[in-house]
């Protein structure tokens, strides 16, 4: 599920921060991560738990898509973000495609 939000990307970034999502999910050509020696994660450990859509309202440049992810592996919790529309990366877009949704239905961030 995508929840479209008019607050900014900063304040809904807090909210997970909050819920411990204070990792930084990096692209790599080949996977995503977030550890120090930038060795990609296996996709398949990974999780999106929510997506938040931006729209710029006044600028389409900031049209932008959140990830909350959570990595099964190890518990770590984190976010990635990417452009939206013709905004996006599509390396971005082809793997996130990978990743699996299990979503709870609540919006955290209202």
């Amino acid at each position: 599920m995508i929840y479209y939000t008019e607050k900014p990307l900063s304040l809904v970034i807090e909210v997970l921060q909050e819920r411990g999502y204070t990792e930084d999910f990096n692209l790599l050509e080949e996977g995503i991560t977030y550890k120090e020696n930038n060795a990609p994660i296996d996709l398949s450990e990974l999780v999106i738990d929510k997506t938040y859509r931006f729209t710029g309202f006044n600028d389409l440049d900031d049209e932008a898509i959140l990830y909350a992810i959570h990595n099964k592996a190890d518990g770590a919790k984190g976010i990635f973000v990417n452009g939206y529309g013709t905004y996006a990366d599509p390396k971005a877009n082809a793997i996130i495609d990978k990743i699996a949704v299990n979503d709870d239905g609540q919006d955290w961030a209202k």
